[in-house]
């Protein structure tokens, strides 16, 4: 998945763009998987207020994959230069909706931006007034939510600031957070926040939903080749992670942090191995196992064949097992299963057992069997032979 979203300074003009060969750094973490096809997300993020200078974006937002390969984000950002406080790029052609202004070195404001296509060049955006991100470590909810008419609103503790008119829809995949910097030269790459986000949620048709666990990431966009990421990110507390300088980065797709851990029961009825895999770890497992999955997560369950030796005598004399599908909390004929832990589960794998080489084997030993015996019978009724019989006859 490729994340991205940033303005940058074109020399002194108003017009911001979509970096082109630049530098963009970033760490984050991706929600649950049972935020897929949420509705909208909210974070709070706590304002960091330093120095930066032109040429160098530093950012912090949460963001949203939807369904029809755009992107949503609203955060802050921290970006001195000349801009457009509100405006469009579309085909290459941008447009100015709004006033522009300078903004100075150490001014956070909130940002919004809409992405047709993750893929391409046009953009929508939105900059807020000058210290619209609020004071200096003071805390404040970015939220994406659609409107009663069906289109993206923006809202910043609780009001909103701004409203997208596209048709607002499900997400593709996890929420996330992001702590991001973008540099025009590698020489001007420095400090990044740190900067701190809490109570990742996410909008479902039931209302809105705490995540449960979040997943590390982090990327870095120049091509062909690109410095080591330097900055990190490393869970806090309840739902509390920091990003940004400073901060330990571990691998991407780890386990930052979980409300806790549920158990898939697993039952094959089979003295077989299997994998279970989640994130960006796999165990084998042999026969039956009570398998601990971070909540919310998906976990992956494989049997690598359907065929299997049938367990006791019958499988001595060629008896096998074939897989015939899953029953319990999943049902499917697949070998490979996926299961959401959003709470304790079970699954059990369905055997029928194939008979035609026992029955086989049985058949040919019984036909070998009545063969001697045939054999021995028959010798015990002409216990001699023909000539001593003539020689016993009366004369």
């Amino acid at each position: 998945m490729v994340l991205f979203g940033f303005l940058l300074v074109l020399g002194q003009s108003p017009v911001p763009g979509k970096a082109q060969g630049q530098l963009s750094y970033q760490v984050g973490a991706w929600g649950d998987d049972a935020s897929r096809g949420n509705l909208g997300v909210a974070v709070e993020i706590q304002t960091h207020v330093y120095d930066s200078y032109p040429g160098v974006f530093d950012y912090f937002w949460v963001g949203n994959n939807l369904a029809d390969g755009s992107f949503t984000q609203f955060g802050y950002g921290i970006e001195p230069g000349y801009y457009c406080l509100n405006g469009a790029s579309i085909a290459g052609k941008f447009t100015c909706l709004g006033s522009s202004e300078r903004i100075l070195d150490s001014d956070a404001r909130w940002q919004w931006q809409y992405w047709p296509s993750r893929e391409g060049h046009d953009f929508h955006y939105q900059i807020g007034p000058a210290g619209s991100a609020g004071a200096n470590g003071t805390w404040h909810q970015y939220k994406i939510v659609p409107s009663s008419d069906d289109y993206w609103t923006f809202e910043f503790d609780g009001v909103a600031i701004g409203t997208l008119n596209v048709g607002a829809q499900m997400s593709s995949d996890p929420e996330f957070i992001v702590a991001e910097k973008v540099a025009t030269s590698s020489s001007l790459i420095g400090n990044l926040g740190p900067v701190q986000f809490a109570n990742l949620s996410y909008l479902t048709p039931e209302g809105w939903r705490s995540t449960d666990s979040l997943v590390s990431f982090g990327s870095c966009n120049q091509n062909p080749t690109c410095p080591e990421n330097p900055y990190g990110i490393s869970p806090r507390s309840q739902n509390l992670t920091i990003a940004g300088s400073g901060v330990s980065r571990p691998a991407s797709g780890s386990l930052l942090w979980t409300s806790g851990y549920t158990t898939l029961a697993v039952d094959l009825h089979q003295n077989v191995k299997f994998y279970v895999s989640f994130l960006s770890e796999q165990r084998t497992y042999q026969g039956n196992a009570l398998v601990p999955v971070p909540r919310g997560m998906y976990v992956y369950v494989t049997i690598p064949a359907r065929i299997a030796q049938t367990v006791g005598p019958l499988g001595f004399i060629g008896a096998r097992d074939k897989f015939v599908g899953w029953k319990g909390d999943v049902h499917s004929d697949n070998l490979t299963i996926r299961v959401l832990m959003s709470a304790n589960k079970q699954v059990s794998a369905v055997w029928e057992t194939q008979l035609q080489i026992p029955v086989l084997v049985i058949v040919v030993v019984g036909c070998a069997v009545a063969v001697v015996l045939l054999v021995k019978l028959r010798r015990r009724k002409l216990p001699y032979r023909n000539d001593d019989l003539t020689a016993l006859a009366p004369s």
